[in-house]
Order: structure tokens, then C-alpha cells, then sequence
């Protein structure tokens, strides 16, 4: 008997995701633990993988979809199985009154996520249709389901609901171009665009266009970017930390005139190019083993302490903040992190990571030393109890052994949760990285 295909728990705080594509056409047998359909949830991408060989006998969803955890999705049929009484597998599934929007719709329906309005309350011209139009089936039709329209429904995702209330948009204004006309994330972003646009400033004849730039500051020109899922996110997670953890801050200057040889040297015989991130990865990684009590986690019942160093990467890109995290940093060789590395910031930018790679790891580092940052520092990814900021390398004057030269110095600045770190601690562990950093043969071994 064909199946409904449910949208399943993606993670613990992911209520509704957005659809974005179908991996297999319809009418195609998806393999068990094959992909079959791709979603983005405010985090990254997530493929949904097929529990059994099945056949994608109908979709019900399209790309652009907000859809709740728990709505269907699809329809699934058993290979070889017959499916040719249409009627009556719709029947069973509960889907011939039921459109695909009405479907998706249903599972939120008892929290008072279905807004209902008169199709009657506001008339409206009806353009008379062509004989294509009026003998074409549009697709609620093909399954024998009642459109939105006909039932006089309004139907929004629970996003678009949200950003409409936050973007103060009536619903009834918007044009819905999802399943049977349902109200989804993109049509809220034109309506609010639109407006954006409909009370821009016009030149007049008294006042040349040259001249709109220059308002008074009640009508200075802006326009309102709306909040994707991944930037309320990282506004949620960056202000509770620092709410809720209290961060102290300690800073090591770093001598690195021989890192730079090393990587040179390395460079000049390798096909992997290294990069000076890549050895405050390792070095990261290695001190955190040497000193274990900065390898840790705050919980509400202990300090967890890890056997391994995963340490996350801060990666900035047009999807936003994301910090995957490289498992086992320690033992790798500077080689493999560079691949890792160079991997996950390639995905990142095209909004291809698994949540997977975002989850864990006791610490992070984030590097703003390409932008000619000198120093900063960094806000703590929680749970995380650290994480160190890298500045650019600079030639500064120095002192050795008592003379004054010039010397390549890289400052770094460890923000640490001093609920489950000391001082003391914190000091030791930064000291340790300063020696690796300054004695890059300590790396290798």
C-alpha cells in the first residue's frame, strides 16, 4: 500500500525547514538510504534519505516551500507495486478532499496555523478563460482536490505567517505562488520589497532627482533586508552567549618567522598549498590535547571533557556565519586540514554543508587575518568554552636577546567561558599554542 512520506525531524530546534529540491523525478524507484529530496533548514542543507527502496508515485510540495516537521511531503509506493486506482490510493491516504497545500497545512491545523477568509468578502473581476484554460485541469484537479480558491481558505507556511506579522503584511494582500496558491517565504520578501519600492521618495517637479539623495534625515532613503532563517539564527545563538556565558579574554603575541619558512619550504614541494590557518588549526589542536582540562563543554550536570580535538572553522559567507567542524584536528597531518578546510569553505559558500558537520566540537577559531585585521575578539559558540581569534601576520620591531630588529609577530585572542575553564587553565593553554606556533618542527611530531 503506497505511503505518505512525512517531513522528518531534522534537529532538535528545527520546527519547519524549506523545501528545495526533489532528487528524484517522479515516477523514478529511489534506492534505501538514497537522497530523495533536499531541504534547508536554518543551518545548512539537508538531504532526506530514503528508508526503504520505494517508487515516487507524487509530490506534494514544490521547491520554495516552507513545510512544518511531521507534514507530508510525498506519496510513496512499494517497486512493482499497482497503483493504477488512482481514486483509491488518494482515498486511503486521505488526500482526495485534501490538496497538496491543505496536506502540508493539516499537521500544524490544531495550532491555529490555517487563517480562513470569506472568498466572497471581496469580489473580484473573474478574466473570462481561454478554451486551453478552460479545459486544462491545473493540478489539484489531476488528483480530485479542492483548490484553496474554491474553499475560500487562506493559506500561509507557518514562516510566511511570521515574517508577514513581522514585516507588517496582511496576508490577504499577498499573491501566493505555492502549492494551489499557498502563501510561502518568497512571496512575504516581494511584498515586503514591493513596498519597499511603492514608498520610495519621487522626484517632483520642484524637486530635481539629483536632490532625493540628500533628505532630511525623517526621509533619508533605506531599504529593509528581510531576516533569512540562518541570520535569526545566528542573532539568537551570538546574543544568548553572550547573555548567558561569561567570556574573559587573554592575548599571546606570536613569533612566526620560522612558521613562515616552514611553510614556504613546504609549499615549494607540495601540491597541497598550506596556509598559515592550517598550522593555527593543528597547533589548536595539539594543545588542546596537551592540555585536556581546555578540551571541554559546560552541561548543566558536569564540564565534559573530549578525547579528541574537533575544532570548528568560522566560515562567513552569503548564506551567513557557519562553523563546521573538523574532526580529530590532531591527527591530521597540515595536508589534510588544508583539504578539509578548502572543502567545507567551497560547500559553505554554496549552501551544501550537512548538519552534520555543524554539530559538536569544544572549540573554534576564527581568522580575519586576510582582511588585514590586527587583532579582535571573538564571541563564543556555545557550548563550546572557547574560541581564538587570529589576527593578520605584520612585521613589528622586536626584541632578541636584547638587541632590536624587525620581526614577523601574529597576534591571537582566546575568549574563554569561565564557567568551565579557569584562568589559570586558560593561561596555560595559551602559552602552549604560543610554543607551537613559534616552534612549528613541534607540529610534525
Amino acid at each position: 500500500m503506497p505511503r505518505l512520506l512525512r517531513m522528518p525531524g531534522i534537529s532538535a530546534d528545527a520546527e519547519e525547514v524549506v523545501f528545495l529540491e526533489w532528487c528524484s523525478t517522479v515516477g523514478s524507484t529511489v534506492a534505501a538510504g538514497a537522497a530523495i529530496a533536499t531541504v534547508e533548514t536554518e543551518k545548512a542543507n539537508v538531504d532526506i534519505e530514503a528508508e526503504e527502496e520505494a517508487v515516487l508515485w507524487r509530490t506534494l510540495i514544490k521547491p520554495g516551500d516552507a513545510v512544518a516537521v511531521g507534514a507530508p511531503i510525498a506519496v510513496l509506493a512499494g517497486v512493482g507495486e499497482d497503483v493504477s486506482d488512482e481514486g483509491s490510493v488518494l482515498d486511503a491516504l486521505g488526500l482526495a478532499t485534501i490538496s497538496a497545500a491543505d496536506a502540508t497545512e493539516h499537521h500544524v491545523a490544531d495550532h491555529d496555523n490555517v487563517e480562513e477568509r470569506d472568498a466572497t468578502a471581496t469580489p473580484t473581476a473573474t478574466p473570462t478563460p481561454t478554451p486551453a484554460e478552460a479545459t486544462a485541469p491545473s493540478p489539484a484537479t489531476e488528483i480530485g482536490v479542492d483548490t484553496p480558491q474554491a474553499s475560500g481558505r487562506l493559506f500561509a507556511s507557518p514562516l510566511a505567517r511570521k515574517l508577514a506579522r513581522d514585516n507588517d503584511i496582511a496576508l490577504d494582500s499577498v499573491v501566493g505562488t505555492g502549492p494551489s496558491g499557498r502563501i510561502v517565504r518568497r512571496d512575504i520578501d516581494l511584498a515586503a520589497a514591493d513596498r519597499v519600492k511603492d514608498h520610495a521618495p519621487q522626484p517632483t517637479a520642484s524637486q530635481p532627482r539629483e536632490a532625493i539623495g540628500s533628505q532630511a534625515v525623517g526621509a533619508a532613503q533605506f531599504v529593509d533586508i528581510p531576516h533569512s532563517g540562518m541570520r535569526r539564527a545566528i542573532a539568537r545563538a551570538l546574543t544568548a552567549s553572550k547573555q548567558n556565558v561569561p567570556h574573559f579574554y587573554l592575548e599571546s603575541t606570536c613569533r612566526v618567522e620560522s612558521l613562515l619558512e616552514m611553510r614556504q619550504t613546504i609549499n615549494n614541494d607540495s601540491p597541497v598549498r598550506i596556509s598559515i590557518n592550517d598550522f593555527v588549526l593543528k597547533a589548536v589542536g595539539k594543545a588542546l590535547m596537551d592540555v585536556p582540562e581546555m578540551n571541554v563543554v559546560w552541561t548543566d550536570d558536569a564540564v565534559r571533557r573530549f578525547s579528541t580535538a574537533d575544532v570548528s572553522v568560522a566560515v562567513g559567507g552569503d548564506h551567513g556565519l557557519v562553523t563546521p567542524v573538523l574532526r580529530s584536528v590532531e591527527s591530521m597531518s597540515l595536508s589534510q586540514i588544508s583539504g578539509h578546510v578548502r572543502d567545507v569553505v567551497g560547500r559553505a559558500g554554496s549552501g551544501q554543508l550537512k548538519q552534520g558537520e555543524l554539530e559538536g566540537g569544544s572549540f573554534s577559531v576564527s581568522n580575519l587575518g586576510m582582511y588585514a585585521v590586527e587583532r579582535f575578539a571573538a564571541i563564543i559558540n556555545p557550548p563550546q568554552a572557547g574560541i581564538l581569534a587570529v589576527g593578520a601576520v605584520r612585521e613589528e620591531p622586536v626584541v632578541t636577546n636584547g638587541s632590536l630588529g624587525v620581526g614577523s609577530v601574529l597576534t591571537v585572542t582566546l575568549s574563554a567561558d569561565h564557567r568551565g575553564v579557569d584562568g589559570v587553565v586558560a593561561a596555560t593553554w595559551l602559552k602552549r599554542l604560543t610554543t607551537l606556533m613559534e616552534n612549528p618542527a613541534l607540529l610534525l611530531a
